[in-house]
Parts: structure tokens; sequence; C-alpha cells
């Protein structure tokens, strides 16, 4: 246990210390910020003139979403390739391998920092709207703060889900920038297949990225719930076991 506590805590620090995993968070701060500033104005306007209410300022819930489709995406794709293919290509990976912790714990220490830097990049996320929403937006009350909090604690399988699965595809490349415009270019297409082809908005794992929704909101019956959750469990299950056999048996 103390072999897998300390590559985690090595490949954590990997994440948290490169500046452009710091200039990222900074992004989606930003973004929040702006979100909130020309919305207020925007809502402001558009009262003032047509007398309709209209609110765009970030609630934790409004902005989640816009997180959660995009940028969260590309931050776990980062990681991946980060941790894996870039260090498997400049051969730094076989150093770690030689150290006395098994692969798999080594590998799955991978994704539990890249969940750990996501995770930490939701709660930023969540306390800025948050605080944002009390001074600019409607004020939440308590109930609301919570559901929202369960909200994005709720994000956090599917993203795991997602986050073994671009493990296992920078598994298989060399190069950092090709295995990112891959893992994009799957995600892109996995994500407009259920506009044209809806019977797969059930069988696809990117589309259960909002099933907080589901949680939160007005609930399905409990055969529904039983169904999406052996189908986020069976992906998550054979994404890592697929990702750590690749790992265990991959030469550096």
């Amino acid at each position: 246990m103390s072999a897998f506590i300390a590559a985690y805590h090595n490949e954590t620090s990997k994440l948290v210390g490169r500046k452009k995993y710091i200039v990222f968070l900074i992004i989606g701060l930003l973004i929040c910020l702006a979100w909130a500033v020309g919305g207020s104005l925007l809502t402001g306007a558009i009262n003032q003139h047509a007398g309709i209410f209209f609110v765009l300022t970030p609630t934790p819930m409004g902005v989640l979403p816009f997180f959660l489709q995009l940028l969260l995406p590309l931050l776990i794709f980062m990681g991946a390739t980060d941790l894996i293919t870039v260090e498997g290509a400049e051969h730094t990976m076989k150093a770690m391998i030689y150290r006395p912790v098994m692969r798999w714990k080594l590998y799955f220490a991978k994704i539990a920092a890249i969940m750990t830097y996501v995770a930490l990049y939701l709660v930023c996320v969540f306390a800025l709207s948050g605080v944002l929403n009390q001074l600019l937006g409607r004020a939440l009350n308590f109930s609301g703060f919570v559901n929202a909090f369960a909200a994005y604690a709720l994000t956090l399988p599917t993203l795991f889900v997602l986050a073994s699965f671009a493990a296992l595809v920078a598994l298989l490349g060399r190069s950092g920038s090709l295995v990112m415009l891959l893992l994009v270019g799957i995600y892109f297409v996995m994500s407009i297949l259920p506009v044209f082809f809806p019977i797969l908005s059930e069988l696809l794992f990117t589309s259960f990225l909002g099933w907080h929704r589901l949680w939160i909101g007005v609930r399905p019956n409990a055969s529904r719930l039983i169904h999406m959750l052996v189908i986020v469990a069976g992906y998550g299950i054979v994404f890592f076991v697929a990702g750590s056999l690749v790992f265990d048996r991959k030469e550096y």
C-alpha cells in the first residue's frame, strides 16, 4: 500500500507542478468570471428594455455542462497523454516500472492522479461559480447548494470511465500530439453519433457524462437506474482491466 501511495503522490505532483495545468485551471475560472459579468450585464439590459426575466449568471449547475462536455474531457486527455504516452516516448517510464510497485498499481496511480486533479478542478469551479451566483444572480439556499454539490460529485464515476478509456488509448500510441488528436476525434465522433442514431445514447459511455441530471432531477424507475449503473460500471471495469493488461505487457 505504501508503494502505491508513493506512486500516487509522485504522479499527482507531476500534474500539479506543470504550468499548463495551472493555466488550464485559471482559464476555467476566468470563464466563470466572464460568464458571470457578461450574464449580469446582459440580464440587466434585457430586463430594462424588454421587461422580461433572463438569467445567464453561472450557477454551479449552470456552468457544469460546459465544463463536463468540453474542458474536463480535454483535461483528462492531456493528463493521460502526458503521464503515459509522453513518458513512454521520453523513456522516463522505464525508471518508474523498476520501482518496487506492481505495474497495475502504477497504472492505477496515474489514473487516480488525473482524477484527483479533475476533482480539484471541479471544486474550484463549484466554489467560484457559487460565490459569483450569490453576488450577481439569484442566491441559492442550502438545499440548492447541497444538490449542486451532489451533482458535481456524481460526475466523478463517469469521468473515471473517460479517464480509463483515455489511458488505454494513450498506451497504444507513441506520439503525444497524435494521441491527443486521436482522443479528441474519438470523443467528438462518440458525442455526435447519438444525434443521428438515438439508440446509441443508451450504449455509448460518453452519453452518461451528464447522468447527474437523472439523480438530482426526476429519477427514473429502479430498473433504468440499475441499467445505467451496470453500463457505467461495465465500461469502467473493461477499460481499466484492458489498460492494466496492456501496461503490464508493454515493453519500455
